[in-house]
């Protein structure tokens, strides 16, 4: 398994000389998707001369822009995956993962139904680019404090399997399948399509080590399921330059 922390840019080289593997930026805040090329531009040459790479992100699509609900604006959605998936390929990007719980949680009164076929129909169109861009979106579950849609890694690979695209995948993420208290079976049984994991202590979502939390069914399931990909903490730090150090042995001792 490779380590990465979701966290910004300026923290890149504390992170390689950590022993992170990659870096997992904001598409929001790094690739900035709906800014010109010139500001862009800046990010670029810092990303070009880092000593990791980011090769995953996350907060994808800003809650302004609807993927469901009767206020989707195709057109614009279209262009910002687009240019997201681009860009982060340019900058050494593989991974972008599509939790983004303000793009798709469902109003009241609105039919699940129909909600289902519109994230399927985005994540259809967000295919045509991924694959284009060779990169690969994932579907993050998120917990019922945060979401109200696609809430496990189950719905996560359903939701996979009726796109059926290749650039289209699931993610397992510890803490809000701790959250919905989904069994781990779940992460075995979706092996075929897991291609990312965010990883943190679940009953604070604080960094891996911090208290005594037993991770070791997580890591047992992620190894039964064959994967041996990117860990990503997704996780509050109380001193960054010594939690991730913290973080990174707890995780590896694990593997």
């Amino acid at each position: 398994m490779r380590f990465g922390i979701c966290t910004g840019l300026e923290n890149v080289n504390r992170l390689a000389e950590a022993g992170y593997d990659y870096i997992e930026l904001g598409v929001r805040s790094a690739l900035i998707p709906e800014a010109d090329e010139a500001e862009f531009q800046k990010i670029r040459e810092q990303a070009m001369k880092a000593p990791l790479k980011p090769e995953s992100y996350s907060g994808f699509i800003p809650g302004d822009l609807r993927v469901v609900g009767n206020t989707v604006d195709f057109p614009r959605l279209s262009h910002y995956v687009e240019t997201a998936c681009r860009r982060a390929n340019e900058i050494g990007g593989e991974v972008i993962v599509y939790g983004s719980s303000g793009s798709r949680n469902i109003e009241e009164g609105y039919s699940r139904e129909r909600a289902l076929a519109q994230i399927a129909e985005f994540l259809d169109m967000a295919a045509d680019h991924a694959e284009n861009h060779n990169m690969t979106i994932v579907i993050e579950p998120i917990c019922l404090r945060e979401g109200n849609i696609l809430r496990t890694v189950a719905d996560g690979v359903a939701m996979a399997k009726r796109v059926n695209r290749n650039g289209i995948k699931a993610l397992a993420d510890l803490y809000h399948i701790w959250q919905e208290e989904e069994p781990m079976q779940n992460i075995i049984d979706a092996a075929e399509w897991l291609a990312h994991v965010h990883i943190a202590e679940p009953i604070k979502r604080s960094y891996p080590g911090n208290d005594d939390f037993d991770f070791t069914d997580f890591f047992t399931a992620l190894q039964e399921a064959g994967y041996d990909g990117r860990v990503s903490c997704e996780c509050k730090f109380d001193n960054f330059d010594d939690n991730i150090e913290v973080a990174l042995k707890t995780m590896k001792a694990y593997v």
